[in-house]
């Protein structure tokens, strides 16, 4: 049994500018077993387009992993971190295949479905779901196998955040 783990290390914002190169380098070589673009979907949707990602615009992720083997490849898993900067769209994640899909908010020690965080409530521990701005990693598991030659192709959504706010000195002016 072929067991794959495919650690998808995004390089930021900087994928932004050219996803299409990427693609295209890929193809005009032997297929990758991994290949992870970037795609600003909200510049995108503008006319004139942009190349820069601005607070609030809503980034596509994609990880498609061919299976470069003659045979077929078994316990498949995609692992991507949420970039920095950047926080993960609920309900987001998905791919084109069975797939089991899991998150991380201790930056890839333990997975979950649903993760809960822990809060004390009139003395009593309780838990609720973890907020989407504190995932940090997202898990794809194949079902199955993956045949020679197939391809998977899992995706997420993350929104560029806000810079965080600048405290101003008492007496300084804006």
């Amino acid at each position: 049994m072929n067991r794959m783990l495919l650690k998808a290390v995004t390089v930021g914002l900087a994928l932004l500018a050219t996803p299409a190169v990427l693609v295209a380098q890929a193809q005009a070589q032997a297929p990758k077993p991994l290949v992870v673009t970037a795609h600003n979907l909200t510049a995108a949707a503008e006319p004139a387009g942009r190349d820069l990602a601005k607070p609030g615009d809503v980034i596509r992720y994609s990880l498609v992993f061919t299976n470069v083997t003659e045979g077929p490849v078994r316990s498949v898993q995609f692992v991507d971190p949420i970039p920095p900067g950047l926080v993960f769209v609920a309900g987001s994640a998905a791919a084109d295949q069975a797939v089991r899909i899991e998150y991380s908010i201790d930056r890839g020690a333990s997975y979950h479905a649903r993760p809960v965080v822990v809060e004390t409530v009139d003395g009593r521990r309780v838990e609720k779901p973890a907020p989407a701005e504190l995932y940090t990693h997202i898990r794809w598991t194949v079902v199955g196998s993956v045949a020679p030659g197939a391809q998977v192709t899992a995706e997420f959504r993350a929104r560029l955040a806000a810079p965080a706010a600048v405290e101003q000195a008492p007496g300084e002016a804006n």
